[in-house]
């Protein structure tokens, strides 16, 4: 399947290969295109008079399971629509709604998987919020793992203080200012991030953080397994405040005896940083790495997850330390992670500025990945840095000489597993393990793996696990630039759809036409971090889905579990667009599936169109008189993201037919047609693109069609995005 998920189980009968007499007969008295599995596509304009009678434009989130149903009724000519349950309370909805258009999938994503009362508590937040707060308190209701969010232990009030704290600290720093686009009051894609000052010689930059490491990096408040809570400093557990404490807030404006305040210390920076390798003369970077020398002593001791904690003491190894940067440079809003080489017993930090940099306070490690492999002569397994719902990503490459690793899992049938749980590992200390993914829907994962050791791998899934128990090993010396492939097939089965292509009926109406246009923006992966049980969401593009049309009795086999017959079968789709004329006057359903689906929930965005024929099957008029070339009624006009444009050609024999798209000032957008062509009736469409596959704006767009024996028309298009 190229890499894709087989999800329909689509059999071969006689019903696909038609008699030469009753194809004849079709296309006598259809103006369509029979193609592959059923009825026409893509030429039953022809002659028909086409209205637009209803309409449907939605953003879905499909999960595992799950499936989107289209119904056309013809005996009142509209569309009925039944997306999946969103899993949302009322005032869930309405927090929704109000959070910025580019976060609202994932919010009600991360909503659906609350209680009712958690749902309504946070949505409560969102609501009663004020610009400029709104979206980055969305944005970690959003993204801090639901275990958390539907604990008892979490503190809700935490989701407003630490966003009112990054706008207070934004008072104090020179290098770096919150900049705000739009607001919740305003709606519509509205977002934060930061404008950060680099000294690189000899020029001081004036940079913009990209969005998501602004919300991922700077604003999230979890750094790695601690919990995000007030906490008593002196016991490391929770206190209600103002014995309790919130690292954001301690760390910024809380100096133990004889320790240097880290606002003071910041308040003199004037970069983020200067761009160089292992030196203090670094701006703010340089400065927070002289800060954690001073406040740390470097020394054995009671391994804490907590900053505030960590700082009470004053001591650490590389752990926490690690953990105490991660949580000031957030506070001095420099975006930073937590980067783990499990096997190799070490953690250090990145920083991100235009990619991530390789730091380590103790030592003045700064943008010098390589001190480890070869400087101190490691052969590394693995490096993933932390991101605070629990997903990590592998980053081992910018560390040491790597091999790679390729593991396709399928089932016994050959089908790809999404959702199976991929483990690394190694010789080494600490374990148990390297690393850590789950497969999409392709089944696979690719992975970079440290030269000169040992790989071991072991696949968990709902339909089997490889090897039954242990591990198995891919090789017992890793080799740098070498390629490995695992093809794992897990002993279990994916439930499938038991799908057949229908035929058309002999007589059909042609009273109703339906336009459906789909895009798989992308699929959202769930994982479990092993290490502290939160379950995370990764979003991957595009997603796919599997798309097809039944009638009733059809509809109602599918429904039942049971073998069934469909037209306009698409399997791992990622993109579509379908021109069906009704075959019948009985109801039709068009279903996006994503039913076979183990871990993954799919993002649709989705128009469908659905037109009414006034005319009727009847003797073909003259619609152009004598012209030799002449355009009908394009459809839909205005359109969104596509439109059919019918056409005619007259005369008796093949005519040489070029038509171009134009926009207002004149300039050639597309070339639809440039050939020769039969007499008679024809369609084109055009997909709201230049010739470069660019998306057009909005506007008034011309189609020109001339002939070479010098003929021609125009009719005018309107593109609305």
């Amino acid at each position: 399947m190229n890499g894709g998920r087989r999800l329909l189980k689509v059999s071969s009968d006689s019903r696909n290969i038609f008699p030469v007499f009753i194809l004849s007969l079709v296309l006598l008295i259809l103006p369509c295109t029979i193609a592959g599995d059923g009825y026409n596509r893509e030429s039953q304009l022809d002659y028909y008079e086409w209205v637009l009678v209803d309409s449907i434009n939605a953003s879905v989130r499909i999960p595992c399971g799950e499936r989107c149903v289209i119904t056309c009724v013809n005996s009142s000519g509209t569309l009925l629509f039944e997306p999946p349950g969103s899993g949302l309370t009322t005032l869930a909805v309405e927090a929704v709604e109000r959070a910025p258009d580019w976060l609202q999938i994932d919010l009600a994503d991360n909503l659906s998987r609350l209680s009712d009362d958690y749902q309504n508590i946070y949505a409560d937040i969102i609501i009663r919020a004020s610009d400029p707060y709104v979206d980055e308190i969305a944005f970690e209701i959003a993204h801090i793992a639901p275990q958390v969010l539907g604990s008892s232990y979490f503190y809700s009030e935490i989701l407003t203080q630490n966003v009112s704290l990054l706008y207070d600290t934004d008072e104090f720093l020179s290098y770096a200012e919150i900049i705000d686009y739009g607001s919740a009051s305003g709606g519509g894609d509205y977002y934060s991030t930061i404008e950060y000052k680099v000294f690189e010689s000899p020029d001081t930059l004036y940079l913009e953080l990209p969005q998501d490491i602004y919300y991922w990096f700077v604003v999230h408040p979890k750094l790695h397994k601690e919990r995000p809570d007030y906490i008593n400093p002196a016991t490391g557990t929770h206190a209600d405040p103002p014995t309790g404490v919130f690292w954001r807030d301690y760390l910024f404006n809380h100096a133990d005896s004889g320790y240097p305040l880290l606002r003071d210390s910041l308040s003199v920076c004037k970069t983020l940083w200067n761009c160089n390798v292992s030196s203090l003369d670094n701006g703010a970077i340089g400065t927070l790495s002289a800060w954690v020398t001073e406040v740390m002593w470097f020394h054995s001791h009671t391994h804490h997850s907590q900053p505030v904690r960590i700082y009470y003491w004053h001591e650490g190894t590389c752990s926490v330390h690690s953990y105490l940067t991660a949580a000031v440079s957030r506070t001095a809003f420099i975006p930073a992670t937590v980067s783990a080489m499990y096997r190799n017993d070490h953690k250090i930090n990145e920083f991100w500025e235009r990619e991530w940099v390789a730091w380590e306070p103790v030592g003045t490690h700064i943008n010098n990945p390589r001190i480890y492999d070869p400087g101190w002569g490691w052969d590394m397994a693995s490096v993933f840095d932390w991101r605070g719902d629990g997903y990590t990503w592998n980053v081992t490459e910018r560390y040491t000489d790597v091999c790679t690793l390729t593991v396709n899992v399928t089932d016994n049938l050959g089908n790809p597993v999404d959702g199976a749980c991929i483990i690394l590992d190694s010789d080494g200390v600490p374990g148990p393990r390297c690393l850590v993914d789950y497969t999409a829907s392709a089944g696979t994962g690719q992975y970079l793996f440290g030269d000169s050791r040992p790989l071991y791998m072991r696949v968990i899934s709902p339909v089997g696990n490889f090897p039954s128990s242990g591990y198995y090993t891919v090789t017992t010396l890793t080799v740098t630039g070498q390629h490995y492939t695992m093809d794992v097939e897990l002993s279990g089965e994916v439930e499938c759809l038991d799908i057949t292509p229908d035929s058309p009926p002999g007589s059909p109406t042609d009273d109703y036409r339906i336009v459906i246009e789909y895009d798989v923006s992308g699929e959202t992966v769930y994982g479990t971090n092993l290490d502290d049980g939160d379950v995370y969401s990764e979003t991957f593009s595009p997603g796919i889905v599997d798309f097809f049309i039944c009638d009733e009795g059809s509809y109602s086999d599918y429904i039942g579990g049971d073998p069934f017959e469909a037209f306009e079968i698409a399997e791992d789709a990622c993109a579509g667009s379908v021109d069906f004329i009704i075959p019948s006057d009985e109801l039709y359903r068009s279903i996006v599936s994503n039913e076979s689906s183990l871990n993954v929930t799919q993002r649709i965005d989705l128009t469908v169109y659905l037109y009414e024929d006034q005319t009727g099957i009847t003797e073909q008029p003259e619609f152009c008189g004598n012209s030799i070339m002449c355009f009908h009624n394009i459809h839909p006009n205005p359109c969104t993201v596509s439109a059919s444009i019918p056409f005619y050609i007259g005369g008796l024999s093949a005519i040489d037919v070029r038509i171009e798209v134009y926009d207002m000032h004149g300039r050639m957008i597309s070339v639809l047609v440039d050939g020769s062509l039969n007499p008679g009736n024809h369609v084109v469409a055009w997909d709201g693109r230049n010739e470069n596959g660019v998306p057009a704006p909005s506007g008034m767009y011309f189609c020109r069609g001339i002939t070479n024996a010098g003929n021609s028309d125009s009719a005018r298009l309107v593109l609305l995005r």
